[in-house]
Order: C-alpha cells, then structure tokens, then sequence
C-alpha cells in the first residue's frame, strides 16, 4: 500500500500503453475527462487511488489540526496543549461556532473523497471486459463502496443528518442537495458494506498491504450495526471474525507497537490509514502527529494533552495487574509523574521535571527525536479498527442480546493482554456493560472513539461524563447543542437546499 500510495502523487496521469500501430489513435493526456479516462487496470487503481487520500486528510497538516482536532478534542479525556489555535479551543470548550475552520475542513474532504469513490463505482464499473479483467473490476469498485461508507460513517458520526452522495454530480444543480435521514444513510452504509465483503480477499498481495480487505469491510458492518442498536446482527458479523477466522486476526504481544511505527499492518490490524514517507515535488504522503502528540521537553509541539479522568479510568481497579502494578496499558498509554512511567528510558522527572502534565504516548515514535526538527514529519500509519476493539464490540453485542456470560471470554481476551486479571464469573447484563464502558475507554485511549461510543451509549451518561470530567471548558457542553456538529457554515451559504 505504500507503493500504491505513490499514485495519489501523480493524481489521475494515465500511463501509455507500450508503442505498436494503435500508439497513434491513443487519446492525449491533456485531453483526457472522466468519459476517455477510465482505460485499463492502471487508470482505474488511480482513481481509486484518490479516494484512498481522502481519508488521511488532503494535506500532511490535517491529519492532526483537522481529523485528530475533530475526532479527539471533544472527548472528556483530551484537552489541547500549551501550543494551540482558536478554533481547536473552541472545539474543546464547546464554543465554537458554525464557521469553524476545523470542521469544516473535515466535511469538505469528507465530500470531496465521496465524489472520488461516486466516480469510481460508477466509471470503473462500466469499464468493459476488454479493458479490465472483471475480477479486478469487481474487487476495486468494492474497495471504492468500502471507502464510500466509510466516509459516510465518519460524516454520521459528527453530524446528526448528512447529505447522502450515492452518485456523483453530472449538473451544477446536482451539486445542491438536502440532508437524508440517518436511517437512510444507515442503510447505504450497510448496503455497500455486505457489498464490499463480498467482493474483498481476506488478504491482499504484499504490495497492495493496508488496501481494505474483507475483514475491514466485516468490521465496519458490525460497527454500523451496533451503532445502531442491533445487537443481533452485529454479534453474527463480528463472530465470522472472532470464531470463524476470516481474516485469522490476533493481538500482538506489544501493545504500543500498534501505534508507534515499529509494527504496521500487522494481524490485529483490521483497517489502518496508510502514510508515506516518500516525498515528490513539495507532496507529502505523510503527517506531523508525532510532533503533535509530543510534548515539547521530548522533541514535540506540545499541541494535544490527556485529562486527569484517564488515569483515574486506569487506575480504578486497582493494581491488581499480574505484574503487580496497573493495568499495562496505563504505562503504555501515557507519560505522567508516577515512578513506573519510563520516558524513552528516563524517569517522568528526570525529563518533565515538576510537571503536572498527562501526556499521551500514543502515536509518539518508537525513538525519542534527536532535535527539535527530527523528525518534521513522520509516516507512521493510523489504525481505525483493531482487533482488540472487534472483540470489546462483539462481548458488547453478546452482553446486549444474549448474556452477560457469553461476553465475557472475549472482554477477558483483551484484559490478558493488558496483565490484567479475568472479570468475575456470573456478572449481571448491567455489570458487563459497565466493564465494557471502562474496557473501551483504557483500550481505545486517545483513538477517536470514546465521544462517539458515551453518546451511543446514553446521551445523558456523555452531557454527565462532560460537565464532571473537570476538563477546562467542558462545563459548557450542552447534549442538545453539543452533541453534534452544526452543518458548516460554508455549506449552508452555498447549497441552495439547505
């Protein structure tokens, strides 16, 4: 997938086909459109190619100060650094406004990636059998549809209603259109998700690794359907990834290797946002969220921090780990003043000094930078979905429609790993869901769930997490207007149906 990102570099520049008697009749690149382009194997992947960049973010910059500030700063345990913006504060605090540059930007790639995957199903699935093998038709129009609802989950996940795009705009009065209603997005997503699964390999080749697969599309169809309160259904997808075997996915032993660089696409990996450090012509396939992460005394920008809750979250049980101390993950998850805290080989003191600040280890390099520069951006890729988080979804789902008993083998599976002991046998449905609830939130620390899953959850428990959280700001979250985003003011003065 790497080398396959270096298509999105060259964007939709055909490649010639070799010289013989029709070179002649070959249309010029300059005169290509959307009619002439779609030629063979090489075109189509191209294209596809510009819908796998819109999911990073459309520049290097965004993937932090658009996508981690949109997906991050409104949970009550992420609060921005010393080194801020404005409009990343008022995301945080709660007061921003329909004009926020932040959002807005994250609706627009959003978009701009659902038109690029509209073109591809549309055109490469017309792509005639002389053109392209329609094995390799099939399986990247899939990919197109799993990309399809994956935007359109991220979009349903921040705004309340949506305007569907199930094909892309051929008018300029096209282009204006109303938002549907969540049960009809839903549907959508379902639709090109059981599509997708049944056109993806459980696999790809080693060159196209970090390219969605079947499993990915099987987990974003159990994620859909859980989030949308159906238990059953979404049990019966995450079981042909849990008992099975499709796909064959594990935990890694190292838990931190996920995030750091050091072990991508690896067999927890389900789906992961692929970067690059290949560079071309001033164009980055890569990102700043080292810098971003860190704080500035190990080489970083200081831009985002942890709130007090996480550490009380991890440490609510206790240090009944195996180990002796907290649950693993606390250690893996954060820098802060405790003596077990190993800050790339030195003590919290030794490098923060009297610092009270909690800072997240996630998404830091795997070596602490030599200077102040290095690195100015990394290329480490973004999980979106694990393994460990399919197996926290199945129990939550087993819990909600079948019992609490049935659950608990695959919230155990995740605990073990973390050093963490099993739960008590003969938990009540209550019980279990309130061991998800802290499950989820010492997991998936700092990966863009926890807001998402306190509202689907109970919109009363995410205004209560907010208002108690003791984050600065987050007294101001309002559930009925805060849970949330307005549609961006942009949009609204430029699309005459809204």
């Amino acid at each position: 997938m790497k080398k396959y990102l270096i298509y999105i570099l060259v964007g939709l520049m055909p490649i010639l086909g070799s010289c013989g008697d029709d070179f002649l009749t070959q249309t010029p690149d300059d005169l290509l459109t959307t009619e002439t382009f779609y030629r063979n194997l090489s075109d189509a992947e191209a294209a596809l190619a510009t819908v796998y960049a819109q999911i990073g973010a459309s520049d290097r910059w965004d993937v932090t100060e658009v996508n981690f500030v949109v997906e991050q700063f409104r949970s009550d345990m992420c609060m921005p650094g010393p080194d801020r913006y404005a409009d990343w504060t008022a995301i945080s605090t709660f007061t921003y406004t329909i004009g926020n540059s932040r959002f807005f930007i994250y609706w627009e790639d959003s978009y701009r990636g659902l038109n690029h995957a509209n073109q591809v199903i549309e055109k490469v699935g017309a792509m005639g059998d002389e053109k392209i093998d329609p094995e390799q038709r099939n399986q990247i129009v899939a990919e197109a549809k799993f990309l399809r609802a994956f935007l359109h989950f991220r979009l349903l996940n921040n705004w309340e209603k949506i305007i569907l795009k199930e094909k892309a705009p051929t008018s300029a009065e096209e282009l204006s259109q109303g938002v549907s209603e969540r049960s009809v997005v839903w549907a959508l997503i379902e639709s090109d998700l059981i599509d997708a699964a049944n056109n993806l390999p459980e696999t790809q080749t080693k060159e196209n690794t970090g390219r969605a697969t079947k499993g990915a599309a099987i987990g974003y169809l159990g994620k859909a359907l859980l989030y949308q309160g159906k238990w059953s259904e979404a049990a019966s997808e995450f079981k042909k990834l849990v008992d099975d075997g499709v796909g064959e996915y594990d935990l890694v032993d190292d838990y931190k290797s996920n995030f750091d660089g050091s072990n991508e696409n690896n067999e927890e990996s389900l789906f992961e946002i692929q970067y690059s450090p290949v560079r071309s012509n001033g164009r980055h396939i890569g990102h700043v969220l080292g810098k971003f992460t860190s704080a500035s005394q190990t080489g970083g920008w200081g831009n985002i921090e942890a709130t007090s809750n996480i550490v009380d979250e991890f440490k609510s049980e206790g240090m009944i780990a195996t180990t002796g101390l907290y649950d693993t993950r606390m250690y893996e998850t954060l820098f802060f003043d405790d003596p077990n805290i190993d800050v790339f080989g030195e003590s919290f003191k030794d490098v923060f000094g009297d610092s009270e600040q909690i800072i997240y280890r996630k998404y830091t390099l795997s070596d602490r930078p030599e200077s102040d520069n290095d690195p100015w951006y990394s290329s480490q890729n973004v999980p979106t979905m694990r393994f460990a988080d399919v197996l926290l979804m199945y129990g939550e789902a087993l819990n909600e429609s079948s019992s609490a008993d049935a659950a608990k083998p695959h919230v155990d599976r995740v605990r073990a790993r973390a050093d963490m002991p099993a739960l008590p046998s003969g938990l009540s449905k209550e019980d279990m869901r309130q061991r998800i609830i802290h499950e989820r939130a010492v997991e998936l620390a700092y990966e863009g769930h926890r807001f998402f899953d306190l509202r689907r959850w109970d919109p009363n428990l995410l205004e209560s997490k907010m208002q108690n959280s003791g984050k600065p700001g987050a007294d101001n979250f309002v559930l009925s207007n805060h849970a949330y985003f307005p549609i961006p003011e942009s949009e609204t003065n430029t699309n005459e149906e809204l």
